[in-house]
């Protein structure tokens, strides 16, 4: 039975400190639901209500055979945990992973230096699983990853990635990675371009782009040629260019 107690503990789930403090955060919709379970994620409790389920009962229905916890709530109860204007009736509990052992291994790495738009990190972190960037590294006081606005965005994302926080860039450059920056001042992307193996493709945050202590350690910066109008493009939209082009090296 959920309790008052408990709705309360999980829409303390909506902010940073009590994800960390009890080690959970949300995940909210059928598809991403669907996606965390086909990944093996570990869910704690899958809230839901009466109307979700009239609509959905085959869903429910598998969710109840593969064995999962599942809690029936009035929309009222799924209202205030919800971060969307318009909930979708079904709600997941997860449990954080342990922190991922950092894999220096792997040839190629995504840093994230101070991204602040959930929008734009769950895009990212979206864009970074379509290309098996599948080690992702945050700078210190970027934006939480598993905020539910950015695990939204992901679309599932999450369950593909190992990701870590608070990283300093340096730890890059001790275990010889090559430090690759995007900045619209940079040498202008072309199909020829010939980088090293393991490299670190390093985009910075919207409003001020890579900051002065990570851009002093790139080794190259790479600049997205534009043929069209516009100023600039959104760090998502570079991004994705950006990890394109490298993984194809």
């Amino acid at each position: 039975m959920i309790t008052n107690n408990l709705i309360k503990r999980y829409q303390a789930l909506k902010h940073r400190k009590y994800r960390r403090e009890y080690n959970q955060f949300l995940i909210e919709g059928k598809r991403i639901i669907h996606e965390a379970i086909k990944h093996n994620a570990a869910i704690h409790t899958l809230l839901y209500t009466e109307s979700f389920k009239k609509n959905n009962q085959d869903f429910i229905d598998d969710l109840i055979a593969k064995g999962c916890r599942l809690e029936c709530i009035p929309e009222q109860q799924i209202n205030k945990i919800s971060v969307t204007k318009t909930p979708s009736g079904i709600i997941a509990v997860c449990t954080l992973s342990e922190t991922v052992q950092l894999n220096f291994t792997t040839d190629r790495w995504l840093y994230l230096d101070h991204i602040s738009d959930p929008g734009n990190l769950g895009t990212l972190l979206r864009t970074a699983a379509w290309f098996q960037l599948n080690n992702i590294a945050l700078t210190p006081d970027s934006l939480d990853p598993y905020n539910p606005k950015v695990v939204r965005a992901g679309m599932g994302a999450h369950f593909h990635l190992a990701i870590h926080s608070n990283m300093d860039i340096n730890i890059f450059i001790e275990n010889n990675y090559y430090i690759v920056g995007a900045d619209h001042r940079g040498e202008l992307l072309t199909q020829s371009l010939v980088i090293p193996e393991r490299w670190v493709l390093v985009l910075g945050g919207e409003a001020h782009g890579l900051s002065g202590p990570v851009n002093k350690k790139l080794d190259r910066t790479l600049a997205i040629p534009k043929s069209g109008a516009g100023e600039s493009l959104n760090v998502s939209a570079a991004g994705a260019i950006l990890m394109h082009q490298l993984s194809r090296k």
